[in-house]
């Protein structure tokens, strides 16, 4: 009972959240530049999570991570709290879909968060991990440099790629933006 109870409050939230934020779609690095405000690379220095309970029958528990690193839109230093539905809070667990897996969110990892506001997620939550898991890139460090890893067809960042080479495609990204503005 408990569990279906998670998975109807699990839905609601994506049916809330769904129109402004794609939870599984397919979106081009373009795209996902013309839908968030802020791509921040750096190190995940805190998560927790949160529960937000705006009707009895309606739990959810957010997870949120804190990045700081540069902000690849501005190129400015930038720390950010960003979220994505799922997580566990006071012992239980709400699990989704589109969740990031946990290697994507560990503490100390690199990583490359898109993120963008968001509006109906509790009074502790207002930014968001774009697209959950297809918002949310590791990092490695190479003899090359760094290197964000891709997620495959359909992701904002599809294939592996230099940090420097990801940077100047979002450059570009924001200048087509900019145009269409």
């Amino acid at each position: 009972m408990r569990s279906t109870r998670w998975l109807a409050a699990a839905a609601a939230g994506l049916l809330l959240a769904g129109a402004a934020l794609p939870c599984i779609k397919a979106l081009t690095l373009q795209e996902m530049v013309s839908l968030t405000d802020a791509a921040v690379s750096g190190r995940i220095t805190a998560v927790h999570s949160v529960l937000y309970q705006a009707a009895p029958e309606d739990r959810r528990i957010y997870t949120v991570l804190t990045v700081e690193g540069a902000d690849l839109y501005s190129g400015q230093p930038r720390t950010i709290q960003a979220a994505f539905l799922g997580g566990t809070y006071g012992g239980e667990t709400m699990n989704v879909t589109c969740m990031p897996s946990p290697d994507d969110y560990r503490l100390g990892g690199r990583v490359l968060v898109f993120s963008a506001p968001v509006e109906g997620w509790g009074p502790e939550v207002d930014r968001c991990v774009y697209a959950a898991m297809g918002g949310i890139f590791r990092q490695i460090e190479t003899p090359n440099g760094t290197v964000v890893l891709g997620k495959g067809e359909g992701t904002a960042v599809e294939k592996n790629i230099r940090l420097a080479d990801l940077q100047a495609a979002i450059a570009k990204a924001l200048a087509e933006k900019a145009r269409n503005k």
